[in-house]
């Protein structure tokens, strides 16, 4: 996989055999729908990093970025593309529904497409700054108005987008 923008457009990212990157087209696409909107500021967490492929996208575009991920492995290649582009991660290595310690202007959540939602949301919810942005990558499983209306969370989606069985969704306070 390779970075798509800014900086760094085109240096190629390391991913594990297990994971599920988000592709290059969705990638661009959520960059470019940030840059419709107003400007939402400029601090990115990735709360469930993977390769870190999309820190690393929002870096490449100057944005400040935190990673979070729970997987040690992972945390590893994380390391390893970061050194690539001479760069040291801010990374924490914890369970994501745990955090606490800043809160952020844009926070990208794409957990396993198996895991419940709700906690992911309603935390990244505690995590965002007052005129902030969520963007939520999952499957058709998961209904995300749903979960805003049925947990009475003080969301809404703002813009949604379908790459093939894949929806981005974003959310902003109401």
């Amino acid at each position: 996989m390779y970075l798509t923008g800014g900086q760094y457009k085109g240096h190629k990212i390391e991913t594990a055999k297990s994971a599920r990157p988000t592709l290059s087209k969705n990638r661009e696409s959520i960059f470019n729908i940030l840059t419709q909107f107003s400007n939402y500021g400029d601090s990115f967490l990735d709360m469930f990093a993977g390769s870190a492929i999309m820190g690393l996208e929002a870096l490449s575009r100057g944005y400040k970025v935190k990673e979070l991920e729970i997987n040690r492995k992972s945390a590893q290649i994380i390391k390893k593309n970061y050194e690539k582009l001479h760069l040291k991660p801010d990374l924490t290595i914890c369970n994501a529904l745990q955090y606490i310690e800043n809160k952020f202007d844009i926070i990208y959540l794409d957990p396993p497409w198996n895991y419940d939602y709700i906690p992911i949301i309603k935390k990244a919810a505690e995590l965002l700054n007052p005129k902030g942005i969520i963007i939520v990558e999952h499957t058709n499983n998961q209904n995300i108005e749903e979960i805003i209306k049925k947990e009475n969370l003080n969301l809404e989606i703002v813009k949604s987008k379908k790459y093939g069985r894949c929806y981005i969704d974003f959310l902003s306070f109401c």
